[in-house]
């Protein structure tokens, strides 16, 4: 009867067991190290963030007084703000009064005297009025004049009242009045409460 060698086929797989069982050891080795690394750079992450929440936290903290301190500034703001409205567009009405007598300073015929000058407001969305009274020596001066006043940018829809001839000590001359509106000077409608 022949006989067969099975120790050497034995030893071979065993051999063969062995180097699928240190393979096995290895792979499971190489991932848990590169499970045990990501686990610590997931733990090490985790305590800068914790840190970092830490440390926002503190800012936090420090800022509440400023954030409060911001709250009442801004409710001082929106109480002074009308205030504030108000002196600003007293600001803007003295700067066209004066805009306006400076034009009148410079632009008056030399023939022509201004006697008196008047403003009325009868209606909140209607521009102020002004009423200039004067004397010219011939109607041409108080044609001139009205041109000019009609140059001037803080008035609006100048027009001529009216003129009439005057006798003064030993010549005659000729009173008129200018009509105009001060520009800017209209509140402007409030819309109503449907409309946008």
């Amino acid at each position: 009867m022949p006989t067969i060698n099975l120790i050497e086929s034995s030893l071979i797989a065993t051999a063969k067991l062995q180097q699928t069982n240190r393979m096995s050891k290895m792979i499971f080795l190489g991932t848990c190290s590169v499970m045990g690394m990501a686990y610590f750079a997931l733990v090490g992450q985790g305590l800068s963030l914790s840190s970092e929440e830490r440390q926002l936290a503190t800012r936090v903290n420090k800022m509440r007084p400023l954030i409060f301190q911001t709250e009442e500034l801004k409710k001082e703001e929106s109480a002074l703000k009308p205030k504030l409205q108000t002196l600003e567009d007293a600001q803007t009405l003295t700067n066209r009064w004066a805009r306006l007598m400076v034009h009148l300073s410079r632009n008056t015929p030399p023939d022509v005297w201004l006697s008196s000058v008047r403003a009325a407001a009868m209606d909140a969305e209607k521009p102020i009025h002004v009423t200039f009274n004067g004397v010219s020596r011939t109607q041409t001066d108080a044609s001139e004049m009205l041109l000019r006043m009609q140059n001037a940018e803080d008035l609006e829809s100048v027009n001529l009242g009216g003129t009439q001839e005057k006798l003064l000590e030993k010549t005659t001359a000729y009173e008129f009045e200018l009509n105009g509106d001060i520009v800017g000077t209209a509140e402007k409608k409030k819309k109503a409460e449907g409309d946008k």
